[in-house]
């Protein structure tokens, strides 16, 4: 009798692990192709127009969403909307080829087409945060020459979809002999918001303390729009347009203030991983003289060391095509020292 039992056991326990086995086979998300192919398997996400299928018994599937011709879900599933919408629930597939999320207590069931729609489960957004770096050099010369150069340096970003953060500050200092040949403050902010992926308005402000250069204080601010070309880990390149309010303080010469066209360029590429240039680009060109502009370029290479740490060599052009009486137009500064990031 027991033995019976026991063989009862075995039986009822088979019986409940085939239907496990068949109950998940059978279930599942359901892709039909447009040329009658038929997937099985679990919708992971829909992004960019492709829609990957994990399988279970293969690396997951990509298709093209224009070539899905009928797609069926088992669960409710996160759609999102170009519009901007939020809807979750199950995803069947009409005569039509049209998307059908079904209803709820909440909502009505909607009908819509792939082009309304820019992602099906999407990966969690990671929470932006602040990322930069900071930079120091210095140089020390006594004997035969006196002289000392010491600069820092300081940037950080952050980046969401929708906007961007920027602010810079660098200081510079240089003294041969008793004459202090260079000390300037050097500081930007800059706010980006985007209208697409590539397009957006910014609102920046631009500060320049030197008193080599009689600057008692530069301002520069102002609205405008841009457009990032590129933005990944090899390479970045954006364009700026816009105009802005720009005002000298003088220390001894006359104060002035005008309204400037303003023009602005940003590169970044990552040469095989050993080195990265950088190049920032940013000019004033007068609206009523157009050789009457000022500018400055800061191209940079940028060796990886470890750590976070990196090796940096700067350059730096300051053009002014009106200097006030003594100074001369073009200002060049070379900086090498060490950076680390964050």
């Amino acid at each position: 009798m027991e033995k019976q039992c026991s063989g009862l056991r075995y039986i009822v326990c088979f019986i409940f692990f085939m239907l496990a086995v068949f109950i998940d086979v059978a279930s599942g998300d359901e892709v039909v192709l447009e040329n009658g192919d038929r997937l099985t398997g679990k919708i992971i996400k829909v992004e960019g127009g492709t829609l990957t299928l994990e399988t279970g018994y293969s690396e997951p599937v990509k298709v093209q969403s224009s070539n899905v011709k009928k797609i069926t879900t088992d669960g409710p599933v996160e759609m999102h909307l170009t519009s901007g919408e939020i809807l979750k629930g199950i995803i069947n597939t009409d005569a039509n080829g049209n998307l059908i999320i079904k209803g709820t207590d909440m909502r009505e069931t909607a009908v819509l087409g792939w082009h309304n729609v820019s992602a099906v489960n999407p990966p969690p957004v990671e929470p932006s945060r602040w990322k930069g770096s900071v930079n120091a050099g210095a140089i020390w010369q006594t004997g035969n020459s006196d002289r000392t150069n010491i600069s820092f340096g300081a940037n950080a970003l952050r980046r969401t979809e929708q906007d961007r953060f920027n602010l810079r500050f660098l200081y510079n200092y240089a003294k041969e002999g008793e004459d202090v040949t260079t000390r300037s403050y050097y500081g930007t902010g800059k706010y980006d918001y985007f209208f697409t992926k590539t397009f957006y308005g910014y609102v920046g402000v631009e500060l320049l303390k030197d008193k080599v250069k009689d600057l008692n204080l530069r301002t520069v601010v102002g609205p405008g729009v841009g457009y990032q070309f590129w933005d990944d880990e090899v390479k970045s390149l954006l364009l700026e347009a816009g105009v802005a309010y720009f005002s000298e303080d003088l220390n001894l010469g006359t104060d002035k203030d005008w309204i400037t066209a303003r023009l602005a360029a940003d590169l970044r590429y990552n040469i095989l991983k050993a080195v990265v240039f950088t190049d920032q680009l940013v000019m004033y060109p007068s609206l009523q003289n157009g050789r009457d502009y000022k500018l400055r370029n800061e191209a940079a290479l940028t060796s990886p060391l470890a750590s976070g740490w990196s090796l940096r060599l700067a350059n730096i052009l300051e053009h002014d095509g009106n200097p006030p009486d003594g100074i001369e137009r073009n200002d060049w500064h070379w900086i090498l020292g060490l950076m680390y990031s964050f």
